[in-house]
């Protein structure tokens, strides 16, 4: 029905009815707007909770007071996706030295004050975490690669809690099995 009057108004066939059919083809009632606006408002609200408590964001874990189980904990959660065929973690482990260079690196960056940190925070509280891990995805569902992965996991501590939270990573690469 809205197909003949789109095309009758736009074709001129019904005279000066074409006009009033067009404004009531696309004409809005406000309680339609105000019900769209208050059912997004709800959605950003509802995931913005959800990011905060950890439900949603780029690794769901579980906190923890030792940084390589927080990690355990993301990749155990990824062996869980739906686009996860089989994950098997090789090892894990806090790296020192890339530890060192990636507090050298934040100190006065624009990342390092968006995120409130601190020198004496980093110091104290931040960690560089190493897994090497297996992984085989369904290729209908993610671009992934299989195979032996090699990645980086960067933690901050919460000092009132003491737990540790994967607050970046890089991407996984290639590797050779062990």
């Amino acid at each position: 029905m809205r197909s003949k009057k789109l095309f009758d108004a736009l074709h001129g066939t019904g005279g000066a009815a074409s006009h009033r059919g067009l404004q009531g083809l696309f004409a809005r009632p406000k309680k339609t707007g105000r019900l769209i606006a208050a059912a997004a408002a709800a959605l950003v609200l509802c995931g913005l909770a959800a990011y905060g408590l950890g439900l949603f964001g780029p690794w769901r874990q579980r906190p923890s007071d030792d940084p390589v189980q927080a990690v355990q904990s993301a990749l155990e959660n990824q062996a869980a996706e739906d686009y996860t065929v089989s994950l098997r973690i090789g090892e894990i482990k806090v790296e020192k030295a890339k530890t060192e260079q990636a507090i050298a690196r934040y100190p006065g960056s624009d990342l390092a004050r968006a995120r409130g940190w601190t020198d004496e925070y980093l110091a104290e509280h931040f960690v560089a975490v190493w897994a090497k891990y297996y992984a085989e995805y369904d290729h209908a569902k993610t671009f992934l690669e299989d195979g032996w992965l090699e990645q980086d996991f960067y933690l901050v501590r919460d000092p009132g809690t003491g737990a540790w939270e994967i607050a970046d990573s890089t991407s996984p690469r290639a590797s050779r099995a062990p």
